[in-house]
């Protein structure tokens, strides 16, 4: 079986990254030194009911407009690239929102 974890990482330089890590901590209250490319939300203690709720603080702050499906199991480095994949350009007309399985 395949690993299904993307094959780089982003770089801190990524402005989604960035965005993701910085509504990590304004949200949650996560501790940015917690904040790493394969931290899962899971183990940032980010469970699939505050996923929806972080769906919406990026669909406000990225203008992320495609479905993205934000599992607890996800890395930062997976959700940085699945909400790369759903940025406004590349899709005008969808809605956000977040996955509750694991």
């Amino acid at each position: 079986m395949s690993d299904p974890r993307p094959t780089h990482t982003p770089p801190a330089s990524s402005a989604t990254y960035t965005v993701i890590c910085t509504a990590l901590h304004e949200t949650f209250g996560i501790d940015t030194a917690e904040l790493h490319p394969d931290a899962t939300f899971e183990e940032l203690d980010v469970d699939s009911l505050a996923l929806l709720e972080f769906a919406l603080v990026m669909g406000e702050r990225l203008g992320v407009t495609g479905e993205t499906e934000l599992r607890p199991g996800m890395t930062l480095a997976e959700a940085t690239a699945l909400v790369d994949t759903y940025s406004p350009a590349a899709h005008p007309t969808s809605a956000v929102t977040a996955a509750s399985s694991t």
